[in-house]
């Protein structure tokens, strides 16, 4: 007769299984549920490489920045430097401001953003606010008044709009046209009383611009990157934009140009415009900075460069390269007869480029990084959520 062999009982609930029995499926070997198991770690998310082509289009407009500054020293009846202040001034303005705003679309998505306005605008301004006014002091000699230190001297009214801008970006993510409605307010504006002032002048009048930027759809912003034939219609565009600023200028054939349109810094009645004329003339100076504007960027190149990287510090070049420009307007270096001539106007341009490319280079960066990149942040309370 075959031995029946007792079979183990199965544990009870609770109970631990039986030594040198497997536990049941789903339990663990103290008989209780068996831990889920862990998930494997996720791979860490590829790291997003920095596109070079708004890098080489910072490089590019802060170099105008530095030539048009250059060149608004120079003018001294030359009709070809004129034509090319012209052009430069017709769409390099707008377009930084443009950038500026597509750069800060995180600001509508987060009032933590703001927290950066401090120790990057506004340090830097009050830094560079003594510096200029201190410059006019012990080169020309003015008369030191405190009331005047922070008074935004030359190229400071940037930082200045920039701070307006980007406090002003939460309400045009809650309006359905925020384009129109910045045009509408920036021809408006152009008959306020506060046109005196060419620092609020000039942020009422390229506020669109900066809206545009901060509103449009990323594939529209990349749209005039060059592509094959957009390079060089672009640059067409732009040798084509020389001959009429020239003629222009001279006013023969055109009206010649009221320079405070282009500049942005001057309101209607300051330039003997009525309501309308004003408004008709701003108008036709966005619609120039809108196609001189895609033109410059379908001509600049895409792909990384030796230059890419000192498009990253467009800041330390803004801030500057005025010290320098205006220590030699000053100094009455651009007197000399020798700038008044052709070779001069050639080799004063050519040393704005140079001066350009050097204070964007990393040992200026290092030298200065105190008073343009502060350590602003131990003035901030602490953020939400942190200690």
């Amino acid at each position: 007769m075959t031995e029946t062999l007792p079979q183990p009982r199965p544990p009870e609930p609770g109970r631990p299984p039986e030594p040198g029995r497997p536990p049941e499926p789903g339990r663990s070997f103290d008989g209780g549920p068996a831990p889920a198991p862990r998930p494997a770690p996720e791979p860490p998310a590829p790291r997003r490489e920095r596109d070079p082509y708004f890098d080489n289009v910072k490089f590019f407009l802060i170099l105008l920045v530095v030539v048009g500054h250059v060149w608004e020293v120079l003018r001294n009846g030359s009709h070809a430097v004129d034509a090319a202040y012209t052009v430069v001034y017709g769409f390099h303005m707008p377009v930084f401001v443009f950038v500026s705003g597509y750069f800060a679309r995180g600001f509508m998505r987060s009032t933590d953003k703001f927290r950066v306005i401090f120790p990057t605008l506004v340090v830097p301004y009050v830094i560079f606010a003594v510096l200029y006014r201190l410059q006019l002091v012990a080169i020309r000699g003015n008369e030191f008044r405190l009331h005047e230190l922070f008074r935004p001297q030359f190229l400071m009214w940037f930082l200045v709009a920039l701070v307006l801008w980007r406090l002003s970006a939460p309400l045009w993510g809650h309006l359905r046209h925020p384009v129109a409605v910045s045009v509408a307010l920036a021809l408006v504006a152009g008959s306020w009383s506060f046109n005196s002032d060419p620092t609020l002048c000039r942020a009422a009048a390229l506020l669109p611009f900066f809206v545009l930027g901060l509103t449009i759809r990323p594939e529209l912003a990349l749209a005039p990157r060059s592509r094959g034939w957009t390079r060089w219609a672009g640059l067409a565009v732009l040798l084509a934009a020389l001959p009429v600023a020239y003629v222009w200028e001279r006013g023969t054939a055109l009206p010649k140009i009221a320079h405070g349109v282009l500049l942005w810094n001057r309101g209607y009645e300051h330039m003997h415009f009525g309501a309308v004329e004003g408004m008709a003339y701003r108008l036709l100076a966005m619609v120039l900075a809108v196609a001189l504007g895609a033109a410059f960027l379908a001509a600049v190149p895409r792909g990384r460069a030796w230059y890419t990287a000192l498009g990253t510090r467009t800041m330390y070049v803004y801030l500057l390269h005025g010290l320098i420009v205006k220590t030699l307007d000053y100094g009455g270096v651009f007197d000399a007869h020798f700038f008044g001539t052709p070779a001069g106007a050639v080799a004063a341009t050519l040393g704005a480029l140079a001066v350009g490319v050097l204070l964007g280079t990393a040992p200026v960066q290092r030298l200065t990084h105190w008073a343009i990149e502060p350590k602003g942040r131990w003035l901030l309370k602490p953020s939400h959520g942190r200690t």
